[in-house]
């Protein structure tokens, strides 16, 4: 459709005078857009000093083709998701893009790749140095400008994958598609898959096109269940607006495929409900909208959740046109992730997802906000663990059969005791375990709960809740100690290496502990690694924290790091050997408090080294099992850290000057 067939079209629907206001509404949009540089970068290699402390990445590159930049926090989404998953997951991640952001606000974001530039500043030869055999290209739209990149990373033997993810035969992709690109692609791509069931169907047609006979999977959309979880507490944002029923929407507002009719007619019609709308608003003509659609702005995707959770319900207002009913919107998981009821237009491939209910009127939209029913959690659950950004991530590689993916090394194999402690943790420490269980064939491990005298009901529930899981052991302690409880359940385990855990993490993919184990196995005197640390003050007292530093202090070219002072045992791995050799953790810290600072330190004054890496496949509700932030933990951290302090200063002071 041509730019004057859609004024036209425009004026024919709304008359002459909203017609301009549009018009002006664009031009102002435009000139805003054009203010705006898109944020490159290639991220620095390691120094020489820097190759005595740190382990690289050895996995291999994953080279991300995306239309917008990571920040976009419309059309970017995606991809920066994809980026996120594959840097936890051990890779190198390139991502290039073919066109500026159109939002006119930009946040900070943590950008985890080596290379975050636009195409029309990447030369093929500055991808060609990087390219091997096996590494991963991602191209989500076939843009004539990816060519050359495509041909380039063929003949590098470089595994290509092409996601059919919007209809970019409609005008959303007039920049966009390129029928010779897309052949071309197609021609060379070693997986094909498409986010819903209609793009999957596309697919198979330019196969027949182009006379071409290849496999498409369906692999919808997906949420990030770390950062979208409905256990954390969050505060009310100040400006969600409240009514009889609170309704949200985030994302792009300017596409026609938006149904305003049907949002303006619905709040006409229920004028004590408020509308709230997250993104950019700012080609949007909001002359004659209803006061109750209230336009937030653009929000950072962290601060989402605290909106979602204070909702009655999430909505998707999208036209089922030709773009429409292509998609598969990010915000559907997410909302579901968040336990939200939901109410959209019928679009095809969201039909029978948790919790969400479809009217294609306002009438109807309006008989569904009435709707009694209570929201099925569990539903929910297992709907968001079929469909979290690390599953679909390893489909993709699994898919694409790559080496490594298939077995456990057979030193770790059936010879890891994962140890979890337990003081009435009721709300959290199933789905430590239930997740532990769910994910443990490529280990094959055994899991050992220690019940550190819950009164809350939670060992008896632990009992009879696993009393048929031969995998599972459940141990009393005979007081409330992390170190007399994680000693009691090495004393149990009847395996080589030991992992601990808390209660307030989770698994999240089945090959979650494959990162630690390769630093295990390659890395220089390693003893322990663990998924927190930090550095001493000039007290020799814990002081900073990895979470106080960009990337958790693991930038996107790094594995594992050992410039660190002290692991935290909240994923923490060791030899049952080296741990009993050291004489395991110091029942002094009883109940809690610098224990596995101490465990740190005793593994590097035993002449082993200790290894940091994020790149475990965890999620973390943090504070859920030591009451941080109380006058009597305050009082625990000062006591143990006074006796950690005079403890270390008669055995090794040296170990007390690794500062940040």
């Amino acid at each position: 459709m041509s730019k004057l067939q859609k004024i036209r079209d425009y004026q024919k629907l709304h008359g002459t005078g909203k017609t301009i206001n549009w018009l002006y509404n664009n031009v102002k949009y435009r000139a805003m857009k054009l203010k705006s540089r898109p944020i490159e970068f290639d991220y620095e290699p390691l120094k020489e000093e820097e190759k005595d402390y740190v382990v690289p990445k050895t996995k291999g590159n994953v080279f991300i083709f995306g239309t917008v930049p990571f920040y976009d926090i419309g059309g970017g989404q995606r991809s920066a998701w994809l980026a996120r998953i594959y840097n936890k997951l051990g890779y190198k991640v390139f991502y290039v893009f073919a066109f500026d952001s159109s939002e006119v606000k930009k946040f900070k974001l943590e950008i985890t790749c080596v290379m975050h530039k636009s195409i029309q500043n990447v030369a093929v030869q500055d991808l060609e140095k990087y390219a091997s055999k096996n590494d991963i290209a991602i191209f989500e739209a076939p843009y004539k400008e990816f060519k050359d990149y495509v041909l380039m990373l063929k003949n590098k033997e470089v595994k290509i994958v092409y996601e059919n993810i919007d209809n970019w035969e409609s005008h959303l992709g007039n920049q966009v598609f390129d029928a010779d690109t897309l052949k071309l692609i197609l021609e060379n791509a070693d997986l094909l898959t498409g986010t819903a069931i209609p793009l999957v169907e596309q697919l198979k047609v330019y196969l027949n096109r182009f006379e071409l006979k290849k496999k498409v999977i369906y692999i919808p959309n997906a949420v990030d269940d770390e950062l979208f979880n409905p256990h954390k507490n969050y505060e009310m944002p100040k400006d969600l607006n409240i009514g009889s029923k609170t309704l949200l929407y985030y994302g792009s507002l300017w596409g026609d495929w938006f149904d305003w009719e049907l949002l303006t007619n619905l709040a006409l019609k229920n004028p004590d409900i408020r509308i709230n709308l997250i993104g950019d608003a700012s080609s949007v003509d909001k002359s004659d909208m209803p006061e109750n659609i209230c336009f937030l702005g653009l929000k950072q995707q962290t601060d989402l959740p605290s909106y979602l959770a204070y909702v009655d319900y999430a909505i998707l207002p999208f036209k089922t046109d030709n773009i429409g009913k292509y998609v598969s919107p990010l915000k559907l998981f997410e909302y579901i992730a968040m336990h939200k009821k939901i109410i959209a237009t019928p679009l095809p491939d969201i039909i029978g997802y948790p919790n969400l209910y479809t009217g294609s009127s306002y009438e109807q939209w309006q008989k569904i906000l009435n709707n009694k029913k209570k929201v099925d959690i569990e539903l929910a659950d297992d709907f968001i663990k079929q469909n979290n950004w690390y599953t679909r991530c390893l489909t993709i590689l699994e898919n694409l059969s790559f080496k490594g993916m298939k077995k456990c090394p057979a030193k770790f194999y059936d010879n890891i005791s994962v140890v979890v402690l337990n003081h009435n943790n009721a709300n959290v420490i199933f789905r430590c375990v239930d997740t532990l269980l769910k994910n443990k064939e490529r280990y094959n491990y055994e899991i050992i709960v220690v019940d550190n005298q819950s009164s809350d009901g939670s060992y008896e529930k632990l009992l009879k809740t696993y009393k048929k899981e031969a995998s599972v052991k459940i141990v009393a302690n005979t007081k409330n100690g992390c170190s007399s409880g994680r000693n009691l359940g090495v004393k149990n385990a009847s395996k080589d290496y030991i992992v601990f855990l808390d209660s307030d993490e989770w698994v999240l993919h089945k090959y979650w502990l494959d990162n630690y184990i390769d630093i295990y196995l390659t890395a220089h005197n390693v003893g322990a690694i663990a998924w927190g640390a930090g550095w001493f003050n000039d007290y020799g007292h814990s002081y900073r924290f990895v979470d106080n530093y960009d990337y958790r202090y693991m930038p996107p070219l790094i594995q594992a790091r050992c410039d660190i002072g002290y692991l935290a045992t909240c994923g923490f791995l060791i030899s049952k050997k080296l741990f009993n050799e050291i004489e395991g953790f110091d029942e002094a810290y009883d109940p809690t408090c610098y224990e596995d600072t101490d465990l740190a330190l005793k593994v590097r004054n035993s002449g082993k080294e200790i290894y940091y890496s994020a790149h475990l496949g965890v999620g973390h509700l943090p504070h859920q099992t030591t009451g941080a932030g109380s006058s009597a933990h305050d009082k625990l951290i000062l006591e143990k850290g006074n006796y950690f302090v005079s403890k270390w200063k008669k055995i090794n002071p040296d170990l007390l000057k690794y500062k940040k």
